[in-house]
């Protein structure tokens, strides 16, 4: 079977997809570094808020409420697509 390959996104097209999925209320799946180079995945979350200045936005998570903010730099995937600089 072969697998379907995403085309990249530009971060800042990412910026502007998550600050849309605010509106929408859509899930998102994110694969990111935390700051200690930690990868972590987020899948089925929500994302809350977002601050340009700062480059940062806030993910929820809608099973337990747990919330995390994330570095948009920091970001190598979104929904299956790689992000580049």
């Amino acid at each position: 079977m072969e697998r379907e390959i995403k085309s990249a996104l530009h971060l800042k097209d990412v910026q502007l997809f998550l600050d849309e999925c605010i509106r929408t209320r859509e899930l998102v799946r994110l694969f990111v570094l935390k700051a200690d180079g930690t990868p972590v995945t987020y899948d089925g979350w929500l994302v809350s808020s977002g601050n340009w200045k700062a480059g940062t936005h806030k993910l929820r998570n809608p099973k337990n409420g747990q919330i995390r903010q994330i570095a948009d730099i920091l970001i190598f995937s979104i929904n299956g697509h790689p992000v580049y600089i």
